[in-house]
């Protein structure tokens, strides 16, 4: 069921919450062996702001923000490039590959299941409410 300023689905909005938060956890834990396990130049340095990109992209989505969808989708890319990069560097993580395969997976989901259209519908309908409300109180 929906609120009516809430078009999400119950499910809907436990999946942007979890997949938020464990999409937090695993860029988290790439993110940690990156600056325990790196050899320490400027793109090793450079490559910890994606990390932090993709953090604060899972985090939008825990908090159901309309951002977050075109955020995964630049996050998706920034794993993307993290694991050629080190592919290309002779190294491998597999903690790398489950952040890019999560990414895709979460951010093709939101897609498929058109929740980005549910969660820009929810923030119109909360504005709406805002400016009715405003003045008034």
């Amino acid at each position: 069921m929906s609120s009516p300023l809430n078009p999400l689905t119950k499910g809907q909005q436990e999946f942007c919450t979890w997949t938020g938060i464990f999409g937090v956890l695993i860029a988290s834990a790439t993110l940690i062996q990156h600056m325990v396990f790196m050899i320490p130049n400027i793109l090793t340095y450079l490559m910890i702001l994606p990390y932090l990109f993709i953090i604060f992209s899972f985090t939008m989505l825990a908090a159901q923000k309309v951002a977050a969808s075109v955020l995964l989708i630049i996050s998706t890319v920034f794993a993307l490039l993290i694991a050629v990069l080190l592919i290309l560097s002779g190294a491998f993580s597999p903690v790398v590959v489950i952040l890019l395969i999560y990414s895709i997976v979460v951010t093709s989901y939101l897609y498929l299941e058109n929740i980005q259209e549910k969660l820009r519908r929810k923030q119109a309908l909360q504005r709406a409410e805002e400016d009715l409300w405003k003045g008034k109180i």
